[in-house]
């Protein structure tokens, strides 16, 4: 039987940067191509130059189809990707701060109690598991230079700077 925890601040805010951020770059990568697709087009075949001075509508009906398609999609994709990623990049930009506060928080928890569970860390912050493992890993698996940065693999931990985890216990630590 799966427990509910409910959700802080912190939890729906950072659950739904991860929903936000798995949709934005999907939209992304689809404004992305098709405006390399048709700019590519637009550029490089003749038939499709409409950044040319004098150019003409095909009277050639499938022709004139896809040259008008190709307008539209590249008109569509640098319009779109403008009026999309401007407010979504600045929606993104608002992350860091509560992950910063986020990240405190649980630092501070765990260095007060030294040892402390997922679960236990889940009920404190509001945050769900999914996403509260995800950004441990981000936080510790940054290696800055290689002395701080060590993944014991016979053991199971993790550690950078004073924080460790130990993946088969699920335990976070403390070490001075």
């Amino acid at each position: 039987m799966k427990t509910f925890i409910k959700l802080s601040f912190y939890g729906k805010a950072i659950h739904f940067y991860r929903w936000f951020g798995s949709f934005a770059l999907k939209i992304t990568m689809i404004l992305m191509f098709s405006l390399l697709v048709s700019g590519a087009l637009i550029v490089s075949v003749p038939q499709f130059s409409i950044h040319k001075a004098g150019f003409e509508i095909s009277h050639f009906i499938p022709l004139a189809i896809a040259q008008t398609v190709v307008g539209i999609t590249f008109f569509v994709s640098l319009v779109g990707g403008v009026i999309f990623e401007l407010p979504a990049g600045l929606i993104a930009l608002l992350e860091i701060p509560i992950e910063v506060l986020l990240k405190k928080r649980v630092y501070r928890l765990v260095k007060e109690r030294q040892k402390m569970s997922i679960d236990e860390l889940v009920s404190e912050t509001g945050v769900l598991e999914n996403d509260l493992s995800y950004l441990l890993k981000n936080w510790i698996l940054r290696p800055a230079r290689e002395d701080v940065y060590k993944v014991d693999r016979a053991t199971g931990t993790i550690k950078r700077g004073h924080l460790q985890i130990d993946l088969n216990t699920k335990e976070l630590s403390w070490q001075e």
